[in-house]
Order: structure tokens, then C-alpha cells, then sequence
């Protein structure tokens, strides 16, 4: 799967698809995802590094040492 990655302003349904990316996708069928750029309520642009920080994962302490482990199922762990 090939993919291109583009931002464009929705207007009256429509979005443009730059001109650098019209030739290679002429006549193909595409899928087509839309995310919104704009970040709401956070006051401001994050990065995907800096939202992916604030995950909270909970688990053992020692998870990330043993991981191989807690995931086969070794009880001694």
C-alpha cells in the first residue's frame, strides 16, 4: 500500500488534491481518511511524540524488563 499524506481546506464538500499528487492518482481508486488538524481544547499544536507521552499504561512495575515473559505466560515472573 502506497500512501500520501496531505493537508487541504474542506470547502463545499470538496478537497483538492495538490497538484504533485493528481497525476500518480488519476483514475485510481482510493481510500480516503480525514482527520481534523485543528487541535481542540488543548490550547495549542502537539506533537504526536508529546500526546503519546501522556499515555498512562497500568501493569507490573518490572513490565518493561519482563515483557517477553508476562506475554508467553512464564509464572515465575
Amino acid at each position: 500500500m502506497n500512501a500520501i499524506e496531505f493537508q487541504a481546506v474542506a470547502h463545499d464538500g470538496v478537497l483538492d488534491i495538490p497538484p504533485e499528487h493528481r497525476r500518480l492518482l488519476d483514475g485510481k481508486t482510493v481510500r480516503v481518511v480525514l482527520v481534523d488538524a485543528e487541535v481542540q481544547g488543548s490550547g495549542g499544536h502537539q506533537t504526536l511524540f508529546t500526546r503519546l507521552r501522556q499515555v498512562r499504561v497500568q501493569g507490573p512495575i518490572d513490565l518493561s524488563a519482563n515483557h517477553d515473559a508476562y506475554i508467553v505466560g512464564e509464572r515465575d515472573v
